[in-house]
């Protein structure tokens, strides 16, 4: 299995936390992010594709990933330059989903060997885990509502999809709120430990929300 995980540069990165995180403790949520999503990638073949040289170097030199140096613009494009690296058996995720679990590569490992597509859905509608048998499989619709739109396209196809629904996978950190649900379900991740030392976390019994996260 060949995985390849996209990143935006450290500067464009998690924009809607920049009210409650600061530019530096957002760039080290990603880096904790990033270091719990590869440690359930082990024995796979890793790449990190990427603009930005300190996510790029952070990579090579402590994740132990390959890297591709993203030279378009736009998710989809970078992702089309990767193929031209890695042809068949991809799986693409997200930078941002730190609670996948190893379950949960392992399940979609099994599932690859009869399907042309497996595909998990973000809580927001957006695709957060994209199997597919080869390059060629589907045009890549990401961005926006893209879950809906890659299924648009295995039908179109007539491939032999699979829907991997998870919550673990559909948690992607985005808002203030989904910190939360690292604290709730990020035991021994490295971006729970990090956001320990930043955030609390309080429970709401009203129609407001779940809870509340407010900074140390």
């Amino acid at each position: 299995m060949n995985v390849i995980i996209p990143v935006s540069p450290l500067n464009n990165l998690k924009t809607r936390l920049s009210n409650f995180l600061t530019e530096v403790e957002r760039k080290e949520l990603i880096f904790n992010m990033l270091r719990d999503i590869t440690k359930v990638l082990d024995n796979l073949n890793v790449y990190i594709v990427s603009k930005d040289e300190k996510i790029l170097n952070f990579a090579k030199e402590e994740l132990k990933v390959d890297i591709i140096k993203e030279k378009s613009s736009g998710l989809n494009n970078a992702l089309y330059q990767a193929f031209e690296v890695v042809k068949n058996n991809i799986l693409v995720i997200p930078a941002d989903i730190p609670l996948i679990k190893k379950k949960n590569i392992e399940d979609v490992i099994k599932l690859s060997k009869n399907y042309d597509l497996i595909i998990s859905p973000s809580r927001g509608g957006g695709t957060n885990l994209l199997y597919l048998k080869d390059k060629d499989t589907i045009k890549l619709r990401y961005e926006g509502f893209s879950f809906l739109k890659h299924l648009e396209e295995a039908k179109k196809r007539n491939l032999k999809y699979y829907v991997y629904d998870s919550f673990y996978i559909s948690v992607d950190i985005n808002t203030v709120e989904d910190l939360g649900e690292i604290f709730i379900h990020g035991e021994n991740t490295y971006t729970k430990r990090f956001l320990e030392n930043i955030i609390e976390v309080y429970p709401l019994y009203s129609s407001a929300g779940r809870f509340k996260v407010v900074r140390k």
